[in-house]
């Protein structure tokens, strides 16, 4: 059974109504937009919150969205939210066929309810954190190239240089994870360990002797990679 409700009077001359149902609407994080229906799992009002769902028609060139569902949420903020100021209602950031779109929708009807596409724009992927970055590059071109390929010959428990403080394991599942965690251990947010790890493996005071030129595409790998761990430890 669905139940009309006001939601609450804002700018004192309107008021906005939502419908609320016994069964709420999903709770996921992020707007999505599947088969003409804009899901929105947290749209604030003044200090509350609702999840929406909103059907999409098109009216003479207009993309206009009627409330087909509501449900009252906890307000925790308006952090990443879709925000309802009276007149506008603002979504941050919506997927629609792979490219994310921020959506403004006016108010033009408040019974029933409707929202009109007033405006958007493409909204740009975030940057990958440092650590994120660095995880990549470690499974695409270190773990199999360097480490696997040179250096569990000697760093390995045991082995020759068990007392190097840089040990690895061999491949298995999560040793990609094991790995980058030996070298982030090992740098400890030491710029002068990078440094010796890239010199170290050029062969200058490395027991295990040259393993790449310096500057070739392998010891470029190796340098951004350690470069990017420190810059995660760093908090930057």
């Amino acid at each position: 059974m669905i139940k009309l409700i006001g939601l609450r009077k804002l700018l004192t001359v309107r008021r906005f109504l939502a419908l609320l149902l016994l069964s709420p609407v999903s709770l996921a994080q992020d707007a999505t937009f599947v088969d003409n229906v804009l899901t929105l799992p947290k749209a604030t009002v003044g200090e509350a919150a609702y999840s929406l769902e909103l059907g999409l028609s098109v009216n003479q060139g207009n993309y206009d969205f009627g409330v087909l569902a509501a449900a009252e949420i906890p307000f925790t903020g308006t952090e990443g939210a879709s925000v309802f100021d009276g007149a506008v209602l603002r979504v941050p950031t919506v997927d629609v066929g792979g490219t994310n779109y921020s959506l403004d929708l006016a108010l033009i009807s408040g019974d029933p309810i409707i929202f009109r596409l007033s405006g958007y724009a493409e909204v740009a992927a975030p940057t990958p954190t440092a650590l994120a970055q660095a995880t990549t590059l470690f499974d695409e071109s270190i773990e199999t190239q360097i480490v696997q390929s040179k250096c569990v010959v000697c760093h390995k428990a045991g082995l020759i240089a068990n007392g190097s403080g840089l040990l690895f394991v061999n491949t298995s599942e999560g040793s990609a994870a094991a790995n980058l965690g030996a070298f982030a251990n090992y740098l400890n947010g030491s710029a002068a360990a990078r440094t010796r790890i890239l010199s170290m493996v050029t062969g200058v005071g490395h027991t295990g002797g040259k393993q790449m030129d310096a500057g070739d595409k392998l010891h470029q790998n190796l340098g951004e990679m350690l470069r990017l761990l420190l810059e995660h430890q760093a908090g930057i």
